[in-house]
């Protein structure tokens, strides 16, 4: 029984004893380990494939060329007609509102013209602008005469004039002008060799000063309003102690109603007194209230109005309509109208038209009446015209004729009742500033009158015609061409004759030398032709200027 039992505690402690030396050996691989340094942990791979990343797809930013396109575009233009005026008679000017440009200064310009003729003629002008963006004041001086080859033929013509405008609230602008003319004429046609006159008692010397004062706004109120009131005074007087005296008022008023209707009203007076020293003195005065409604779209520009008016009391009613209709994009506009006006009857009017004139013993309005159609419009963008046709009333038209002694002054009779039927024509070619061309056709065919036997003096046809060239930068051309049937004129015996057709040729020529001088030269009737406008008085033949301009700035 003993013996088992020894052997069980035997097979303990060698069971004991191994896993001590277990324990043992692990505690020292342990400390071992503690001591040395882990080492780091390689991967040797053997193999002759080499892995490659695939190259990245890129965007190209540069644009690859356009076909050339071998196409012709088609471009299509639209330009309105503009209605130019030839220069062809003298018309009324009127300033326009500038818009100033407040980033720029204001720009002065200042000019001094000089020059000498062949028929001791001397000629200056000068023309001087003061002020700034806001106010501007321009004057304008200017003398010339000249004698002819004939004795007394002689003339000259001095003015000197001044005007304002300035603003007197934001659209308010105020204008004035100031102004003085003498023109002295000699009445040299008459027979020399039996006439002799004093040269005192031949002469005509015309004076005129005169002022006007005007308000306009620069743009429509705020309830569409334009309006331009002005007052003109006068006198106008010769060496004879003839005097006039003319004031008018003229208030136009214009109502807009949207974009194509517009209301006109206004009223003028025009008050005339004439002293003349072989009758008593007459007054002559206008009264009219001229109402219409103005009708434009692109399509349509239409006018109907009426004049209710009083001349020196006597009551008429002035038509006041016209139609102008445009087709083929306003390369044709078909027109037509029935207007009426007055050309007022004084002393300084009948003076211009003829200066060799006796003192009037009468002052008569001219009413006129016209009946007209036909076309207008711009051709090829620089080419306008205008030509019409129709009737001419004219109502105490007056006429000039001969004295019935030696001839050398022009009594006036008036006409009341001239028809006459008429054809205008108007060409233009305008290119810039650089060339323009401007032509003028105005034929009368006179018929039945009541007062006298025949139109006299009144020209049955004329053509006037006008050029202006740049050549170059520095360099300018122009010409003028006159020509027109000769008129009906009264001889002694109460006969009638007419006289020769003219044609006046003109030309001149102006360059720059230095930056403010210039050299010009102007030649007129080049063709030294032969005519007379007023029976009885020859004009001058073949004659030149030539002078300097000097041009400065402020």
């Amino acid at each position: 029984m003993d013996q088992p039992i020894t052997k069980s505690i035997s097979g303990k402690r060698h069971r004991y004893r191994g896993m001590a030396l277990l324990l043992a050996a692990s505690l020292c691989t342990v400390f071992a380990a503690a001591q040395e340094p882990v080492k780091k942990q390689t991967i040797d791979i053997t193999s002759s494939f080499k892995p490659v990343l695939r190259n990245a797809a890129k965007i190209n930013f540069n644009a690859s060329p356009m076909r050339p396109d071998t196409g012709r575009p088609r471009l299509t233009y639209q330009v309105p007609v503009q209605n130019l005026v030839p220069a062809l008679t003298p018309v009324s000017i009127n300033p326009l509102a500038l818009q100033i440009d407040s980033s720029a200064p204001w720009g002065n310009s200042n000019y001094v013209k000089l020059g000498f003729g062949n028929l001791r003629t001397p000629f200056a002008e000068a023309g001087l602008s003061l002020g700034n963006q806001k106010t501007r004041f321009n004057v304008l001086a200017s003398h010339i005469s000249s004698n002819g080859p004939i004795e007394n033929q002689d003339y000259s013509r001095t003015s000197l004039g001044g005007h304002l405008y300035t603003p007197i609230a934001e659209n308010l602008e105020l204008s004035g002008k100031l102004a003085f003319r003498q023109d002295r004429y000699f009445q040299y046609g008459y027979d020399q060799s039996k006439f002799s006159y004093d040269r005192d008692d031949l002469l005509n010397r015309f004076s005129t000063i005169s002022a006007s004062a005007g308000l306009r706004n620069l743009a429509p109120t705020e309830f569409g309003l334009n309006y331009h009131p002005k007052l003109s005074v006068g006198i106008f007087g010769d060496q004879r102690s003839n005097t006039e005296s003319t004031a008018e008022l003229d208030i136009p008023l214009e109502k807009i109603i949207g974009e194509s209707l517009a209301i006109r009203l206004g009223f003028n007076a025009s008050l005339t007194r004439f002293a003349p020293d072989i009758v008593d003195a007459i007054n002559n005065n206008i009264y009219q209230v001229p109402v219409s409604v103005l009708f434009k779209t692109p399509n349509l520009r239409f006018q109907a109005g009426m004049t209710p008016s009083w001349d020196n009391g006597t009551f008429h009613l002035l038509p006041n309509l016209w139609v102008d209709f445009p087709i083929a994009q306003e390369k044709w506009v078909v027109q037509a109208g029935w207007i009426s006006y007055y050309n007022k009857g004084t002393y300084q009017r009948f003076a211009s038209m003829n200066p060799y004139l006796a003192v009037p013993r009468e002052l008569r309005n001219n009413r006129m009446v016209e009946r007209y159609v036909g076309f207008k419009g711009t051709l090829f963008q620089n080419f306008t015209y205008n030509a019409k046709l129709g009737s001419a009333q004219f109502n105490g038209m007056p006429l000039f004729v001969n004295d019935t002694v030696s001839g050398k002054s022009f009594n006036i009779i008036f006409e009341d009742k001239l028809e006459a039927f008429q054809v205008q024509a108007e060409l233009g070619y305008v290119k810039g500033e650089v060339f323009a061309l401007q032509a003028g056709l105005n034929l009368y065919s006179f018929g039945d009158q009541i007062t006298a036997e025949k139109a006299y003096g009144l020209i049955p046809m004329e053509l006037k015609a006008h050029l202006r060239w740049m050549i170059l930068k520095d360099l300018w051309f122009k010409t003028d061409l006159y020509l027109w049937e000769g008129p009906l004129y009264r001889l002694k015996n109460g006969t009638y004759d007419r006289l020769g057709g003219a044609i006046d040729l003109n030309a001149g020529i102006e360059f720059r030398v230095m930056k403010n001088l210039m050299l010009w030269a102007q030649f007129n009737n080049i063709t030294n032709s032969k005519y007379q406008r007023w029976n009885q008085y020859d004009a001058y033949g073949f004659n030149l200027l030539g002078g300097v301009t000097l041009r400065f700035d402020q």
